[in-house]
C-alpha cells in the first residue's frame, strides 16, 4: 500500500517560483513521488500556476515552430485530421471528444501507468498495442498478415509478462530504479503518436518531430500533475487546456 503525505504538510498557497522550481527539479531527475491526500484548496493554486505556464509555453512554442516552418517555405506541409473533424462534426460533439473523452483516454493510457501496479502494467502493454504499433505498422507498409502477427506477438508478450509473478516483480523494479527512463519514454511516445494526426506530410524527416513539440511539453506537465496531484486533476487540466485551444481554433478560423 502506498504511503501518503498528511495534508497539513502541504503548503496551500505556494509562490509561483516555488512551484516552477519544484517542477524543474522533478524534470531533471524524475521520481515517482509519494501520493498526497490533498484537499481541493491545496491543489488549485499550484495546479493553476502549472496550467498557466504550460498553456503559455505550448502556444508560444507552437507559434515559433509554425513561423519557422513558414520562413523555411513550408506553408502547406500537410493536413491535420482535426480540420476535417471540425468541419464535419457539431461543435458540442467536438468539445465532448476533444475536451472530455480524448483527455480521459490519453491520461488513462499514458499517465496512469506512471505509478506502478500490476494492473497498470497491463495498461502499459495495451498502450503499445493500441497507440504505438498501429501507426508504426501502417508506416512500414508491410502486409496485413505480418502486421497482425506482430500485433498478436506483442500482445502475447505482454500477457506472458503480466501473468508471471517474477516477471511482474522485475518490471516493478525497473519502474522504481529506472523511473526517469520510464517517465520520458511515456512522454516521448505520447508526443510521437500525435504525428498520426497529420496526413500527406511534405517535410524533411528532421523537421517532422517539431510538429509534436507542443504535445511533448504538454505530456511533461500532465505527467507531473498526475504524480503530484492525482490522475483526476491531470485529466481536468488536460481537458481544460484542450477546450481553450479548441476555442482559439474556432475563433481564428
Amino acid at each position: 500500500m502506498e504511503a501518503t503525505i498528511p495534508t497539513e504538510q502541504v503548503e496551500i498557497n505556494p509562490p509561483l517560483r516555488e512551484t516552477v522550481l519544484a517542477f524543474w527539479h522533478f524534470l531533471k531527475a524524475p521520481q515517482p513521488l509519494q501520493p498526497q491526500l490533498l484537499e481541493p484548496k491545496q491543489v488549485w493554486r499550484p495546479l493553476l500556476q502549472l496550467f498557466a505556464l504550460k498553456f503559455s509555453l505550448s502556444v508560444g512554442i507552437t507559434l515559433v515552430i509554425f513561423g519557422l516552418l513558414s520562413l523555411l517555405g513550408f506553408d502547406h506541409f500537410g493536413s491535420h485530421r482535426l480540420e476535417v473533424f471540425l468541419q464535419e462534426t457539431h461543435p458540442l460533439l467536438v468539445l465532448l471528444a476533444v475536451a472530455v473523452v480524448g483527455p480521459a483516454i490519453e491520461e488513462f493510457f499514458f499517465r496512469a501507468p506512471l505509478r506502478y501496479t500490476r494492473k497498470r502494467l497491463i495498461v502499459s502493454f495495451l498502450t503499445i498495442n493500441i497507440f504505438v504499433l498501429p501507426p508504426l505498422l501502417e508506416m512500414s507498409r508491410i502486409s496485413t498478415l505480418v502486421s497482425a502477427l506482430v500485433w498478436l506477438t506483442t500482445l502475447a508478450l505482454g500477457i506472458w509478462v503480466v501473468l508471471s509473478d517474477d516477471r511482474a516483480e522485475y518490471m516493478r523494479q525497473v519502474w522504481e530504479k529506472r523511473f526517469g527512463a520510464v517517465f520520458y519514454t511515456f512522454t516521448v511516445v505520447f508526443a510521437l503518436v500525435h504525428l498520426a494526426n497529420y496526413e500527406n506530410l511534405n517535410l524533411p524527416a528532421a523537421l517532422i518531430p517539431l510538429l509534436v513539440v507542443p504535445q511533448f511539453i504538454g505530456a511533461l506537465f500532465w505527467s507531473y500533475m498526475r504524480l503530484r496531484f492525482g490522475l483526476t486533476w491531470a485529466i481536468l487540466a488536460h481537458g481544460t487546456s484542450n477546450a481553450l485551444l479548441l476555442a482559439l481554433t474556432y475563433l481564428t478560423t
